[in-house]
């Protein structure tokens, strides 16, 4: 954005105001790429955690139910405590899945923007 001076004429800070709003848009625009990229990054890394919480939540349960079949021998036991452990590990894999997943969308294009607006509004009143 180029400096207003003092001696220009109404067409020439029409010409220069249209310029710093084409100016302002094109890096909006920047803004909302790189961020729309991160968070398209962490929901792949959300995703792949969710994928490793359903697997471990499917062969928990799995194993259960072999534990239960199996209540009836001695060897039980062993079935249920791994069962148990998978079924806390996709618990935790559930979190960590959900704790990464982007819950708002371009949160700091959105402050720039409103920021921008703002400042434009002061600076037209």
């Amino acid at each position: 954005m180029n400096p207003v001076t003092k001696n220009a004429s109404t067409p020439e800070l029409v010409k220069q105001s249209v310029e710093d709003i084409k100016e302002l848009i094109q890096l909006e625009v920047k803004l909302a790429k790189v961020e729309m990229r991160d968070q398209l990054a962490q929901a792949k890394v959300a995703a792949v955690l969710f994928g490793a919480t359903a697997f471990a939540a499917l062969t928990g349960a799995a194993l259960l139910l072999v534990a239960l079949a199996l209540a009836i021998a001695p060897t039980a036991i062993p079935a249920l405590a791994i069962g148990l452990s998978l079924l806390a590990a996709a618990a935790a894999l559930g979190f960590a899945g959900w704790k990464v997943l982007p819950h708002t969308a371009l949160p700091r294009a959105r402050r720039k923007v409103e920021n921008d607006v703002r400042q434009l509004k002061e600076r037209v009143a």
